[in-house]
């Protein structure tokens, strides 16, 4: 079963190499690809061998940021130990470097070949491996186990795509999941699912959500100010921030904009788009819409100055957006109003902000109901909804205010994920 999985995959990556190359070329990000074979620039004799080595896994922006107050735990109870933290994408990486300061080395999770994960194994040599959400890489457990690794799956869920692809997996998904150790899952939901994909029973647990314990840092009294200041927001100003939105949304975002201007005076749109480089591609749409938009990144450089006639402000720079909601009187969460599966709703529920999303939530279905049920977050249906909803929570300052603060209550109120997990490693590592 591992031939024929990496018969496979090594046909793959030749295909799909110049395509990713062209991909980062285009997209002007470096891919890296000697790291991801496996072949590192850095003075490694310098780290290894070592007495303790912990190799943490978070594939992206999202998992990297839910895995930062995780790791500083991890840090202080093991001052000694040398913490390895990979990513699979640049804009994960690029934010590791900014928040993971705690670990001594950020690199690419090497490719999911035998013969590359063998040579990180045998390299690296971790005592644990932990693995944020869901990043099960047969060959990579593979080696680990057999290298005497200890390794946990930590705060994990199983999206409904996920859960379909990895069936077809077979055989060799039974055998990496018995070679795990822990499974600490968010909910009961997760922990069915993994459960039904063959992970023991007696390996599982649920310790909740990792990102409701996200780090929460206000803005300084001089900070907030300023940024009002760059944004032309004073108290008559209503700011509706959309967050991580794809093509598709942007132009439902621009019309809802038009209907809302009409009712209030100084109303102002964050456009956040998932994927930066596309912010040209916003531009233009905004252009053809007759809006005048500006770029933050020239924004904060003094490269343009807001008019009152700005409309729309692009938010095109990576690991702001989070501090950002604090600026805002709305958060719409992107990849909802097309088949996406949305995206992380927490972090702008944590600074106390009423959030809307569309139905396309099911990458993130407990997070959603629980916010749902609570009244603290609303769905839109359409363009139509979207500007109801938003107009009546606009408007009636006194219950998004009261929505907003229970928000951050309900979240505060289920933290301690980073606590039981931490409990979990300390066991596995002593």
């Amino acid at each position: 079963m591992y031939l024929l999985y990496n018969t496979i995959l090594s046909i793959l990556t030749v295909i799909l190499l110049p395509y990713f190359y062209y991909r980062s070329r285009s997209n002007d990000e470096k891919l890296n690809l000697r790291e991801r074979f496996a072949f590192y620039n850095h003075n490694l004799d310098l780290l290894f061998p070592a007495d303790e080595v912990i190799w943490i896994h978070a594939a992206s922006v999202g998992e990297t940021l839910a895995a930062q107050n995780l790791v500083e735990e991890i840090r202080a109870d093991h001052p000694q130990a040398k913490i390895i933290f990979s990513n699979m994408t640049p804009s994960g990486k690029n934010i590791a470097k900014k928040k993971i300061a705690a670990a001594d080395l950020i690199i690419y999770l090497p490719f999911d070949l035998n013969w590359v994960v063998n040579k990180a194994v045998n390299i690296f040599k971790p005592d644990l491996f932990i693995m944020i959400e869901t990043e099960l890489w047969p060959n990579l457990i593979k080696a680990l186990d057999e290298q005497g690794t200890q390794i946990i799956l930590v705060s994990g869920r199983i999206s409904d795509d996920s859960f379909d692809k990895y069936k077809y997996l077979g055989n060799l998904l039974e055998d990496m999941l018995q070679r795990v150790d822990i499974f600490s899952m968010q909910h009961q939901e997760a922990a069915d699912k993994i459960k039904e994909l063959g992970a023991p029973e007696d390996h599982l647990c649920i310790n909740g959500n990792l990102k409701y314990d996200l780090q929460i840092n206000p803005p300084s009294k001089e900070e907030y100010q300023s940024k009002l200041e760059l944004f032309n927001i004073n108290s008559d100003s209503k700011v509706i921030i959309a967050g991580s939105t794809h093509q598709g949304e942007e132009e439902i975002i621009l019309e809802l904009y038009k209907k809302l201007s009409a009712q209030f005076d100084d109303l102002k749109i964050l456009l956040a788009p998932r994927y930066v480089e596309r912010r040209e591609e916003i531009l233009d749409l905004c252009q053809q819409k007759d809006l005048h938009a500006a770029l933050y990144s020239e924004l904060k450089k003094g490269e343009v100055l807001l008019g009152r006639n700005t409309d729309i402000i692009i938010i095109d720079t990576m690991g702001e957006l989070s501090e950002l909601y604090y600026y805002a009187d709305l958060v719409f969460i992107g990849g909802s109003l097309i088949n996406r599966g949305g995206h992380n709703v927490i972090e702008a529920a944590a600074r106390a902000k009423v959030v809307l999303f569309g139905s396309s939530m099911y990458n993130f279905k407990e997070e959603r109901d629980f916010l749902l049920e609570n009244e603290t977050a609303f769905e839109v249906k359409d363009l139509d909804d979207f500007f109801e909803k938003s107009y009546q929570l606009l408007a009636n300052d006194k219950f998004r205010k009261e929505r907003a603060k229970k928000a951050a209550n309900l979240i505060a109120e289920n933290r301690g994920s980073v606590r039981k997990n931490l409990q979990l490693i300390n066991v596995l590592l002593n």
